[in-house]
């Protein structure tokens, strides 16, 4: 599978789950408040598991643990999204090196936003924020990369700003945790985030006119003993995806990243998805 065909999956998968979870919303309001019934798609389930002779308690019940399950989860993962950003931005307050973010603000010609420098000893690189992403990075990476190395790194985590990736990474994450009985919604969840990288790498490779001083970034980071995240949140980092096949991709940037197509996954995740709208 292509890249902009793993977009159009990603598309896709958007479209499918946010009308899954309208039909929800409606369906536990409409139960809720008494509303003048509206006829949903789990309305529908309710017909056809009366025609496939199901006692009705069971049918009911079994709708409504499913809606339960999903509403709660995407809650609860809110709730903790909203708390993680709540303490990173505390982190960050408290350990920001102001004049270091000042003069790399103006190095790379990044706007006043744009990019926060933390003092930590170990190497962070990563973008952070949903609506309007910046650049998060940390003195211990900055000792240890060169110039150079350190200016492709920026690059890269450029192109997550420029693609607002950390909010795609938090919307594929709560749909698969949230609907995990539809299988390619976890497929999705472990391969875009590979594609998401190897585009950034590309972007970086074209403003640097080079790959040498990206995969040296790399392997320099590659070769770290991991540590604890500092920052918990939804974020798109440098070094943390597919090492190997980033480092083949830099090696051959013309490389263009192929996947199978999950055959089994999308059939199962279509026979669901026309049992949860009834349609059988």
């Amino acid at each position: 599978m292509k890249e902009s065909r793993i977009q159009w999956v990603y598309v896709a998968s958007l479209v499918v789950s946010g009308a899954i979870l309208v039909q929800m919303l409606l369906y536990a309001l409409q139960h809720l408040f008494r509303w003048k019934p509206l006829f949903t798609i789990f309305d529908l389930c309710m017909i056809l598991f009366k025609h496939l002779h199901v006692p009705a308690p069971v049918a009911f019940l079994a709708i409504n643990v499913l809606i339960l399950y999903t509403l709660g989860t995407l809650i609860w993962l809110t709730i903790r999204h909203t708390l993680d950003t709540w303490k990173a931005r505390k982190i960050v307050e408290m350990s920001e090196e102001t004049s270091l973010t000042e003069q790399y603000r103006e190095q790379f010609q990044l706007a006043p936003r744009d990019l926060k420098i933390i003092a930590y000893d170990a190497p962070i690189a990563m973008t952070v924020g949903l609506w309007k992403p910046r650049i998060l990075l940390s003195t211990g990476l900055i000792e240890m990369l060169e110039p150079n190395e350190l200016k492709a790194v920026i690059e890269h985590e450029k192109c997550h700003m420029q693609h607002r990736d950390p909010l795609v990474s938090l919307l594929i994450s709560g749909i698969s945790k949230a609907m995990w009985y539809i299988p390619i919604f976890a497929w999705l969840a472990e391969k875009y985030p590979i594609m998401i990288e190897l585009r950034a790498d590309k972007y970086a490779v074209t403003q640097m006119k080079q790959s040498l001083d990206l995969g040296s970034a790399l392997l320099k980071l590659l070769k770290q003993v991991p540590k604890p995240h500092l920052i918990s949140l939804s974020h798109a980092s440098f070094a943390e995806t597919s090492m190997n096949v980033r480092i083949q991709h830099i090696l051959d940037p013309h490389m263009q990243l192929s996947l199978h197509w999950p055959h089994i996954r999308i059939v199962a995740s279509l026979v669901i998805i026309i049992l949860l709208m009834g349609l059988i």
